[in-house]
């Protein structure tokens, strides 16, 4: 196997060598700054009354719904939104409709290959008819979720 020089860290001014990317210390410091831009679980729209559907929910759909799918039984760890949403003011926040148990390894798959699609699919209106259906309803806290 043909061996690759070692380039520097792409953090301007930084002299380490590593194989591609960032070095170590300035990997740590791009994700801290990326948390600190993404905001907390509050302030993103997970209460404490969210914590208490998630439970819930995880129990009324103990597997993750793509292992499901692959023939894998693997316990659900996550509520992910379907639609991905923009807080927790979104209209698409609350409604179980939108909600899927997954665990975590398929819920990262998804965040980073299949929500940048769906966001752009929301902006351009695909799912106005899903959108305008939550927004007629208020209750949806109050809907107990189906066994």
């Amino acid at each position: 196997m043909p061996f690759h020089p070692l380039k520097r860290c792409s953090y301007p001014g930084c002299r380490v060598r590593v194989k591609a990317g960032r070095c170590p210390e300035h990997q740590r410091e791009a994700r801290v700054q990326q948390d600190a831009q993404r905001g907390s679980r509050r302030e993103r729209g997970y209460s404490a009354q969210w914590d208490k559907y998630r439970l819930i929910f995880l129990k009324a759909h103990p597997l993750c719904v793509d292992c499901e799918k692959q023939g894998t039984y693997t316990p659900a760890k996550i509520v992910d939104h379907i639609i991905p949403i923009q807080g927790g003011d979104d209209v698409l926040f609350w409604p179980e409709s939108n909600h899927q148990g997954l665990c975590v390894a398929c819920h990262n798959r998804k965040t980073t290959q299949r929500d940048p699609l769906t966001k752009q699919q929301r902006k351009a209106g695909r799912f106005r008819k899903q959108e305008e259906a939550a927004a007629q309803r208020w209750d949806w806290l109050y809907e107990a979720p189906a066994p």
